[in-house]
C-alpha cells in the first residue's frame, strides 16, 4: 500500500552518460521542509527504458510558445522536478518548446502537429498521448501543479489490469453529452463523469486509438471536445472505474492548508495534483505552499485530512466503493 513517507525525496543531481542511461540520484528530505541540508543518499533510481522513442513511464503534457503558456509549464516542470522521479515528454504543438534542460533535465522535447490533432487544438491532448508511446503515462496539463505524492499514480497503472484509461472523477458533470451519447449509441453513463487528466497503460493503446482516429474524422467538436470524447467511449466500453478526485482546482489549496472537518459537496479528495491557474506567479506561490506540506496527510474525507494508508480512509464518493485493484481507484456498479 501507498507509504507517504516514502515519496519524501529531492532529486539533488542528475547523472548522464552516453551508454543510453539516465541515472537520478534521490536523497531524503525532512517531512515538512525540502532539501534544507541533505547528507544521506536514499537510493538510486535508474531510467534506462526512458530513452529514445521508447519511455517506460512517464508524464506527457503538450502547449505551444505562446509566453503565458510557457510560463506556467515552467511552474508545472518545476514541480515534477521536486516532487517525482519520473520524466515528462513534453510536446510542442507546431514550435520547438523553449525549455531550459538544465533547470529540468528530465524533460524529453517532442513536437506533434496541431494538422494531426482534428479539428481543435483540445484535441492535441489525445495525440500527445498516442504519440509518448509511453507504456505507463500520466496527461499533465501547463496549469497543472502537483504535489509530493504524484508518483503514486505510477503505482496505480501498474496495478491497473484491463485495457481501458483512467481519469478522476469531476466534482460536477456539465450534463452536455447527450448529443454525442446517441450519436454513438451509449444508452447510459457508467461511471460519473470524469476529467481528462488522463492516465494509462499499454493495454489502452487500442482505444486511445479509436479515440484519436473519432476526433481527427471530426467527431466530438462540440461540448468538452476532448473530454466529452474520452467519457462517452468509456461509457460505451462499459467502464466502471475511476479514479478518485484527484486534481481539485488550485484556489481549492486553502481546505487542503485549512480543512474543514464538515464538508460536504466537495469531500473525498485526493490532494494529487492542482489544476486551473492561468497565472504563474500564483502556480509559483502555491508550489511554495505545497512544499512546505510535503509528508502531510493528503485525502480530505468528512473527518478531515487522513493519509492514505490509514485504515477505512478512502476518496471513493458514497454512490461508489474503494476499489481492491489501487486506494485511489473506485468502483461503480449502479450507475
Amino acid at each position: 500500500m501507498y507509504n507517504p513517507r516514502k515519496y519524501r525525496i529531492s532529486v539533488t543531481s542528475v547523472v548522464r552518460n552516453y551508454t543510453n542511461k539516465t541515472s537520478i540520484i534521490i536523497t531524503t528530505t525532512a517531512a515538512t521542509t525540502i532539501a534544507s541540508s541533505i547528507s544521506t543518499i536514499d537510493f538510486l533510481y535508474t531510467t534506462d527504458d526512458n530513452v529514445g522513442n521508447s519511455t517506460k513511464e512517464a508524464f506527457v503534457t503538450f502547449s505551444n510558445n505562446n509566453p503565458t503558456y510557457l510560463a506556467l509549464l515552467n511552474v508545472m516542470l518545476d514541480s515534477v522536478h521536486l516532487f517525482s522521479t519520473r520524466p515528462i515528454i513534453a510536446f510542442g504543438i507546431d514550435v520547438d518548446l523553449m525549455v531550459n534542460l538544465t533547470k529540468h533535465p528530465r524533460v524529453i522535447k517532442r513536437r506533434i502537429s496541431q494538422s494531426n490533432c482534428g479539428p481543435s487544438v483540445y484535441f492535441c491532448k489525445i495525440l500527445a498521448i498516442v504519440e509518448s508511446k509511453a507504456d505507463y503515462g500520466v496527461l499533465l496539463e501547463t496549469d497543472d501543479i502537483v504535489n509530493y505524492n504524484v508518483d503514486a499514480l505510477f503505482d496505480v497503472l501498474h496495478k491497473w489490469p484491463y485495457d481501458l484509461p483512467l481519469s478522476p472523477r469531476h466534482p460536477d458533470d456539465p450534463q452536455n453529452q447527450q448529443p454525442f451519447m446517441k450519436q454513438f449509441g451509449v444508452e447510459k453513463k457508467t461511471t460519473p463523469y470524469i476529467h481528462a487528466h488522463i492516465a494509462w497503460t499499454f493495454r489502452a493503446y487500442p482505444f486511445l486509438h479509436n479515440v484519436q482516429k473519432l476526433v481527427r474524422e471530426g467527431h466530438f467538436a462540440g461540448a468538452n471536445f476532448d473530454e466529452t470524447a474520452i467519457n462517452v467511449m468509456l461509457w460505451k466500453a462499459k467502464a466502471n472505474h475511476t479514479l478518485c478526485k484527484l486534481d481539485p482546482y488550485v484556489s481549492y489549496i486553502t481546505e487542503y492548508e485549512n480543512p474543514n472537518e464538515n464538508c460536504t459537496k466537495y469531500c473525498n479528495t485526493a490532494f494529487i495534483l492542482l489544476h486551473g491557474s492561468k497565472d504563474p506567479g500564483f502556480s509559483a506561490h502555491v508550489l511554495k505552499r505545497l512544499q512546505e506540506r510535503v509528508g502531510r496527510a493528503a485525502i480530505q474525507t468528512k473527518y478531515g485530512l487522513r493519509h492514505m494508508n490509514e485504515i477505512n480512509v478512502t476518496c471513493c464518493y458514497d454512490d461508489s466503493k474503494p476499489s481492491t485493484i489501487h486506494p485511489l481507484l473506485c468502483l461503480h456498479e449502479s450507475q
